[in-house]
Parts: structure tokens; sequence; C-alpha cells
């Protein structure tokens, strides 16, 4: 775990991070690693790991979240199953940065078969020297739901940072049972944690992070593309084959319940590799992380325009600004299907 004189466990699901009022707090989002770290993945490791190392030196990044698919202990890829392993050397890899970092699981971080379920890798990530995460509450669905507060040196939470597991596969099977979501329970804890922030300060904001979409974010786009003003376009496209977005069939209310919650402003996904789209949709800017995969989609190594990371940046005023990062210079400038223009200039 993490330790450093600005940085504290408080509760088995909250931390504290505090940070500066007099300078800008930087958090680079990566998604979508895939490392295999086995015998048939060696190339593609590399190339991830080049990546990674690219985007960190280019955004000297004060806080890394990686949401989700992390690791992929996929046999027929990577040449492995132990996902512990695989861990243990993404975290090395990752403390060598020296920098804070924290994670959500994904839907391939424990693959069927795999040497570690999510209770087992939770307990690893625990022992990255600059990994900060928990398991949280035994009784709520998932692994990993906690939040980081980012406070001041009087100790005033400036921004809650909510970190929940989306959950794998649905009931009765693995992969062919559909995705799954954030489920009722943690949505409760979720909103109750916001509404005690709020009723301490009402003008408190929150990011969420978690790794698969919600079905949200498919219906801002399709409203988007039949002229629905009140969905803003920011940034990226939607690149997936037939505009596809990885949803799950249940209908899921943790999107409706932070709109009428109020504190989350931006939430902050991965899961589909090939998609980048951040959109503004009542009141919630939505944001797909830009991803690193080299291995997880067929052929997805000679794809670039996707390949990167994304930077959010609360700076010193309380303002908060989100930006594409690309590996390359080279990045969509249009959303397919709408032809609008990218508001946002990437970092290049």
């Amino acid at each position: 775990m993490y330790h450093s004189d600005d940085f504290r466990q408080t509760k088995e699901d909250n931390f504290q991070l505090h940070i500066s009022r007099e300078k800008d707090f930087k958090i680079l989002q990566l998604t979508d690693l895939h490392m295999g770290f086995g015998w048939l993945s060696k190339k593609q490791d590399e190339l991830a790991l080049a990546a990674v190392k690219k985007l960190v030196r280019r955004t000297k990044p004060d806080l890394i979240v990686l949401t989700g698919d992390s690791v992929f202990p996929f046999w027929p890829k990577a040449g492995t199953r132990d996902n512990g392993k695989q861990a243990k050397k993404l975290m090395a890899f990752l403390d060598g940065f020296q920098i804070p970092y924290t994670l959500v699981f994904g839907n391939h971080d424990c693959e069927m078969g795999s040497a570690c379920d999510k209770e087992q890798l939770g307990r690893l990530f625990k022992k990255g020297a600059y990994c900060i995460f928990t398991e949280g509450k035994k009784d709520l669905s998932g692994v990993g739901n906690f939040v980081i507060e980012l406070v001041d040196d009087a100790g005033k939470v400036l921004l809650p940072l909510v970190m929940l597991d989306s959950n794998m596969y649905g009931e009765g099977g693995w992969f062919f049972s559909g995705f799954d979501c954030i489920h009722e329970d943690q949505t409760d804890w979720c909103m109750e944690r916001l509404t005690a922030y709020r009723q301490m300060d009402p003008g408190i904001r929150a990011m969420a992070f978690f790794h698969m979409p919600l079905r949200e974010f498919k219906d801002a786009y399709e409203r988007m593309k039949l002229g629905d003003k009140s969905v803003v376009y920011e940034h990226g496209s939607i690149s997936e084959k037939n505009e596809y977005f990885g949803i799950s069939k249940r209908p899921g209310s943790f999107f409706d319940r932070a709109v009428e919650n109020g504190v989350i402003k931006w939430m902050f996904c991965g899961h589909d590799h090939l998609n980048t789209l951040s959109l503004t949709y009542k009141g919630i800017r939505m944001t797909y992380g830009m991803s690193i995969d080299y291995l997880g989609y067929a052929g997805i190594k000679k794809s670039y325009t996707q390949r990167g990371g994304t930077l959010i940046t609360r700076k010193a005023d309380g303002t908060v600004t989100v930006r594409m990062v690309p590996l390359d210079a080279v990045v969509s400038k249009r959303v397919r299907g709408n032809g609008t223009p990218e508001k946002n200039k990437a970092i290049c």
C-alpha cells in the first residue's frame, strides 16, 4: 500500500490524499492495458509498457487511475492463466514511476480458470508500494468499491473520486451470459456517501471511475445523432464495429440516481477499446478513456487513433478539464455519424 505523509486510510472503504490548493492536480486515466506477461505476449507487452511510459512522462500525473482489464490471463493470447503473476509484474512496473496509482477491476482481470479470483487479486494489489486499493465493504457486490478523497491541508474534501466495480458477467454463465453492471447495493452505498458530502458542502462535485459503460452512454450518443441539442459533444468518436457499446442487458439505476443526487459530474470508463467518445448528458460528462491494448482485440496492434490516455486536471481554481492524450500525433477529429468537429484539442 502507498505510504506518504499526505495520504491515509480513514475507513475500510475510504482514503484521503492531501493536495495543494495552489497547484493543479493531474489524474491520468489508463484503461484496458491487457498485459499478458506470458510466453505468447512478449512483443505486445513490450509495446504496451512503452506506451504507458511515454504517456506518464508526457503528462507527469499526480495520480494514475486504471479503469479495468489491466491484466489478461487468457491462455490463447497470453500463454498464461496466472493473473497473480501478471499483477505482480504490473505493480513492479507501475511502482517504478513512484507515482500513486489506483484501479478498478474489469471483466477480463479474472478470466475463467485464472489463478486468482478478484478477492485474491485485490489482496495482491494492496501490496504495491504506490498502489491505493481496498476491497471495500465485504457485504457489497463486487470487489474494490471505495472513495479517494482529495483534501486540502485543513482536511476539507475538495473532490471525491469514487471507484466502483462494474462486475463481470450476468447470471448463469461466463462471457455468453452478457455483461454485468453496477448493482443496486453499490448504487445505494455510493449515493449515501455522496449525500453526506453534499450535506457538508452543497457545492461539492465528484468523479466516478468504473470499467463498463452505462447504457445511458449509448442513449446519449443516439440522441445526439438525432439532433438532440441537450447532449453536448466533447471529444472523441465511436469506432467499434456497428457503433457497438459493450453495455449490460440489466437496466441498472446508477446513472439516474446520480443525476437525481447531483454530486457526480464526471464518469470515466473503458471496456470498448476503439471508442474514445466523451459526451455531457443531463449534467454529467461521460468519457471513454483512450485504451492501451495491443493484445486483446484481433489486429488492434495496427490500429492507433484510439490508443493513449485521458488527462483529467483539477485546476487550482477548482475547475476541471478532460483531455485526450493520444499516443501518436494522429487522432480522430470527428464523431462517427455526426460529423461534429472536436472542440477540445488533444495533447500530442
